[in-house]
Formats: structure tokens, sequence, C-alpha cells
């Protein structure tokens, strides 16, 4: 084996590199030496000159030692052995980068509910306060010191913030956590991220959820990213920055299709700059040029909060919309605005819908609440080949005041089959 090792280092080290170069003076190979960690040249009768290799010398040992050891297997063997040590290798690195990632993550969460035990009460008094505080103020309520500065980093910070503006939803007061997060060094640090494109995702996501404007550069090289996610949360996060035209895309993407999470962004983005006093957009206008039938019915749905009366009363067009997604928006819509002509509407285009948007008319009616419309339900029940619309016409009636509760007697003692209807509904009502 020594013989065959000595063979191949005199035929290809002392060959690859130049005689006394890197210091490979003699012949012969051992292992690592008794008295030693670096690998050396030694004579085969233990007397003679020894040579110890140095910097990428050993590599070029430890590989010609390998070779020569595995020369003496088949193929097969060889083969065999490489898949072995290349796993080995594998396993040993991704236990090592699962390990430091468990570690970190440790870390962080302890270094987090350190945060909340200092800081989340303090935190929550200035959110939840009513007007807006001067940075001194918060400073001195929330103990935001140099120390804590360096024991916190912004992340843990904007974790904290991101929890609190969750759990306290609309009870949030927007300019004061613009404040906090601007103190606590979380504005520079979500904006760095944007700005070298580190974890932008989710970056953008906690400055939407907080909110915190940064610069509309900032967002530039991303409102036009070739990924789908990044971009539309680019482009949905442009219109808290932007002073300018803040719907910008949203005028513009009125074909494309959305995600889950942007009905609510777009809800939240109205009523920002609604707050504001800006004005919104006309969404009637964008209802009638998009082409994308879930986008015409979300800019339906979003008449009621955001549009004037012109547009709202416009709505009750889309009740004979041949698409069904519009018609069952229009119905919700006109049940959100409650305006006591569009029951009329409603009441009139009953007969024109389909089963599931019948159910939606009879709970839009029961919701705008006249009192006029006592007949309608039983009418609508009576007419009805749908259990589930039967169903839910008795509960309308059930609760349509003094006059409806009349009827549903009348209609309970009238002998019909569906007693177990009115049995239900009276026993969910008790409770």
């Amino acid at each position: 084996m020594h013989q065959l090792v000595v063979e191949i280092l005199l035929s290809r080290v002392c060959g690859v590199f130049p005689a006394g170069a890197l210091g490979l003076w003699t012949k012969l190979l051992d292992w690592l030496p008794a008295d030693g960690f670096l690998p050396c040249v030694q004579h085969p009768t233990g007397t003679g000159p020894t040579a110890y290799f140095y910097g990428f010398e050993v590599f070029t040992y430890v590989r010609y030692l390998l070779d020569a050891y595995i020369r003496q297997y088949s193929w097969q063997v060889q083969t065999s052995l490489i898949l072995l040590v290349v796993c080995s290798l594998t396993i040993i690195l991704l236990a090592i980068s699962l390990t430091s990632r468990m570690m970190s993550r440790n870390r962080k969460d302890h270094l987090f509910e350190l945060c909340c035990a200092r800081f989340e009460e303090p935190f929550r008094e200035v959110l939840a306060a009513k007007e807006k505080w001067p940075h001194e103020e918060i400073e001195y309520v929330c103990k935001v010191d140099s120390s804590a500065m360096e024991t916190f980093d912004p992340e843990t910070f904007a974790r904290l913030i991101t929890k609190l503006r969750l759990e306290m939803s609309d009870r949030i007061f927007l300019p004061n956590a613009q404040r906090l997060s601007n103190m606590t060094g979380v504005q520079a640090f979500l904006e760095y991220n944007v700005v070298k494109g580190k974890h932008i995702e989710q970056s953008l996501q906690i400055l939407m959820t907080i909110p915190i404007r940064i610069s509309e550069g900032a967002l530039a090289a991303y409102t036009g990213s070739r990924n789908r996610r990044t971009r539309e949360l680019a482009r949905s996060y442009y219109g808290f920055c932007s002073k300018t035209e803040p719907f910008h895309f949203v005028t513009q993407d009125v074909n494309e299709p959305f995600q889950l999470w942007y009905p609510t962004t777009l809800h939240r983005l109205c009523g920002w700059h609604k707050a504001k006093g800006h004005p919104t957009p006309q969404f009637l206008t964008l209802a009638n040029q998009s082409e994308n039938r879930e986008k015409r019915a979300l800019f339906i749905s979003e008449i009621p909060y955001w549009g004037d009366e012109r547009e709202k009363r416009s709505i009750r067009h889309y009740l004979t919309s041949p698409d069904g997604v519009c018609r069952s928006a229009a119905i919700q819509a006109l049940a959100i605005i409650g305006d006591p002509d569009s029951e009329e509407d409603l009441v009139n285009n009953y007969s024109l819908q389909f089963p599931a948007a019948k159910r939606e008319t009879l709970l839009a009616v029961a919701k705008i609440n006249t009192g006029r419309q006592a007949e309608f339900f039983k009418r609508a029940y009576l007419e009805s080949s749908s259990q589930n619309t039967r169903a839910v016409a008795l509960s309308c009636l059930y609760n349509y005041g003094e006059e409806g509760r009349k009827v549903f007697h009348e209609l309970a003692h009238a002998g019909l089959d569906d007693s177990r209807f009115f049995e239900q509904i009276e026993s969910a009502e008790k409770k």
C-alpha cells in the first residue's frame, strides 16, 4: 500500500510542483507523524530526510492519498465510497445549518419575550391614544433609551409593533404608530431592507400592516418586479406612500387578478386617504372598465363605503347583470347602504335571481328593514322550490318586527309541511 502511494506521489506530486519550489524534498509517504499534525513525506527505512506539507500542499497530499487508496478496488466499490462520503458530508452540513437556524430562532424568540415584557404596555398606551403625542412624551412613556436600543434590535421592535397592530385593529392611532416606529428605528430598518432588497416581501407586509410611509423612490424597483407577489405587494403599498397619485396602480390594474389580501388592503387604503380628506377613485367607473369579474365585484362592494350618491344609486343596475358574481356584490352593497328606495328594486328583481342570489336578496331586504315587506317574505316562502330559500325566508320573517312575527305564526298554524323549520327557528331565537 505504502509503495503504491509512493509511486503515485513520485509520478504525480513531484511532477505537479517544481523540485524544491514548495518544500517537497523526499520520495516516500507516511500519514501523520507522531509528533505533529502536518502530513509528511518520509524515507521507508526511517532514515533520511523528512518533508512537511504546508498550505495547499496538504489538500494535494490528501487527494493523492485517497486516490491511491481507492484504486485497489473495482469501479463499483469506488463509486459507492464516493457516494457514501458525499451523503455523509451533506448530512453533516444540513445538521449544522438546521442547528444554527434553530439556535438563531430561539435567540430571537427569547429576545422578543423580553421586549414584550418591558415595552408591550407602554407601546399599547401610545398606540391607543386619541391624539398625536410629541416625540419627547413617547420616549418618556416608553423609556426607549440608548441601552434599550443596544439590547433590542429594530427587527424585534417591528415584531412587537406589528403584534399590537393586529391585536388592536382599528383602535390604533396611526400618527403615533408612525412616530413610535421612527423612534425605535423600525422605519429606517424596513426602508433599508427595501432599498437593499433584503427580505423584501416580509418588509413590505410589515410596512403595510403598521402602516409606515417610506420614500416612493424606494418602491420604484419593485412595482414592476417579475415576481407577481412582490409586484402586487409593492403596488398596494405604493398607495400609502404616494402623495401625488396614490391610486395609480388601482386604476391601472383593473383587469389583473388579485391575491386574497388585496380587498382588505384596498379598503384600508381608501380609509387612509378618506380620513385625510383626499378623494377616492370612482369605483363604479372602474367596475364598468374591468373585464375581470372578481375585480368588478370588488369595486362594486367598495361603493357603499367610499362612493358618492350617484354611484350608490347606480348599483341597482347590476341587479340584472348577466354575471352572477356582480349580482351578489350589488345585492350586498345595497344592503350595506340601507336605502329604502333600493328595497323596492330588490323586491321587484327577486324573481329574476338564481337561488343563491334570492337568498341574498331576502337577507338584504331584512337588513334594510323598512317594515313594509312582511308579505314579500311570505310570498317568497310559499313560492320557492328550494328548502334553503324557504328556511331563509322564514328566518327573515321571524325577525322582521311585529308584523313579520305575526305572519310567521300564521304560517306556523297553517298546517304546512315545513313544521320543523318553524320549530327550529323559534327554538334558536329563544336560546
